[in-house]
């Protein structure tokens, strides 16, 4: 049962984090679609500017939980260079709890607003009218697995300093 929501997760990250690189292979698509259009002197495609923008929101939160996953997240680790072994573990361990319940409350309130959103049917209205929840789903998912994946680095022993990021 572990087994299966261990590999669950995991696949979950990393089908999240590849749909985010589908997103950005997308936006890069629209850019290069949409110079060539006004170079032809079609004009540019409208609504291009929000559709950018929704996904480089989405983007950058389904790929969060993979970045942190590999260690690929900015640290500052000059304190840490200063501390003995013992030190660097306990402050390693309350940095993944701070993370998680920080994780936590952030997916909470996403979740929150995307409920408000939807009960209330409120809109995103610029060239493209989106309604306001979808965007909050990101959010919402990649707090969730964010906080999942600090409690598991706390739980398997893993440390969260940088020792080569697997990137």
């Amino acid at each position: 049962m572990r087994r299966q929501a261990a590999r669950a997760y995991h696949g979950a990250v990393d089908g999240l984090a590849a749909a985010a690189g589908v997103i950005l292979v997308g936006i890069t698509a629209a850019l290069v679609a949409n110079v060539g259009f006004r170079l032809a002197g079609e004009g540019g495609l409208r609504g291009m500017v929000d559709a950018i923008e929704h996904g480089l929101m989405a983007a950058t939160f389904l790929a969060a939980p993979w970045v942190l996953k590999h260690k690929g997240h900015v640290a500052v680790d000059l304190l840490l260079g200063l501390m003995g072994a013992r030190g660097r573990l306990w402050m390693g361990r309350t940095v993944q709890a701070f993370g998680a319940l920080v994780s936590l409350v952030f997916a909470w309130s996403s979740l929150t607003a995307l409920l408000i959103a939807f009960e209330r049917g409120s809109m995103i209205r610029g060239i493209l009218v989106v309604p306001e929840w979808i965007p909050l789903i990101a959010p919402s998912l990649a707090g969730l697995l964010l906080a999942i994946e600090f409690a598991r680095q706390i739980a398997t022993g893993a440390s969260p300093m940088h020792g080569g990021t697997g990137l």
